[in-house]
């Protein structure tokens, strides 16, 4: 871990748009997993499912890089 230091208004940005990024892997999981529920065809279920689990993958993985740099930020 670096040095603890303020953001600056350009960092302030990016992670709003990490917080919007996770928001919308949210968004489409619910969207995946309501679709999942609508769906008779196996294989579509398959693929859709496929779909839910890569985005489960993108949120862990853009929370754990918005922790990694929020750590070097002091807490505001």
């Amino acid at each position: 871990m670096g040095a603890v230091r303020a953001m600056t208004d350009r960092e302030r940005q990016l992670f709003e748009i990490f917080k919007k990024a996770v928001r919308a892997e949210q968004e489409a999981q619910a969207m995946y997993k309501q679709a999942m529920g609508l769906c008779d065809d196996g294989l579509l279920k398959q693929i859709l499912t496929s779909f839910y689990e890569d985005e489960q993958r993108h949120e862990k993985e853009v929370m754990a890089r918005y922790q990694q740099f929020r750590s070097d930020f002091a807490q505001e």
